[in-house]
């Protein structure tokens, strides 16, 4: 178990459902068993999220998300097409200085998932990641 897992264990008990937090290149620090995101998807989040430019949406796992907002350095997509009804996530990744933190969840409480990443990537912030 690496360090970062302890943040995946945090992110999970808050309520995330699918969670993850990636170098700026894509690169996987630690991930949920249940985030399938690739690190060309991540990279590609990234990008748009610098870019301010999601034209084509975005994917994790291979699964469409349709984009809702952008802004500087968070997005903000919901899954419409996943095989499973309860795989309908409401996505939000934020950037930090060092890496990009990702999570998701569905349901009545979907929202709170830009909050709990902002938390996540506000404190990482703090520690100078």
């Amino acid at each position: 178990m690496s360090a970062w897992d302890a943040y995946i264990q945090s992110m999970k008990s808050s309520g995330l459902q699918v969670c993850g937090i990636y170098g700026l290149e894509g690169g996987v620090w630690a991930q949920s068993p249940e985030m399938k995101a690739t690190q060309q998807e991540v990279a590609a989040i990234v990008s748009g999220i610098q870019s301010q430019n999601f034209s084509n949406g975005l994917s994790i796992g291979g699964v469409r998300y349709t984009v809702i907002r952008v802004f500087p350095d968070t997005v903000t997509a919901k899954c419409r097409g996943a095989a499973r009804e309860e795989e309908n996530y409401l996505l939000h990744a934020a950037l930090a200085k060092t890496c990009v933190i990702i999570g998701g969840m569905c349901g009545p409480s979907e929202r709170d998932a830009t909050k709990l990443v902002e938390d996540i990537r506000d404190y990482l912030a703090k520690s100078n990641y």
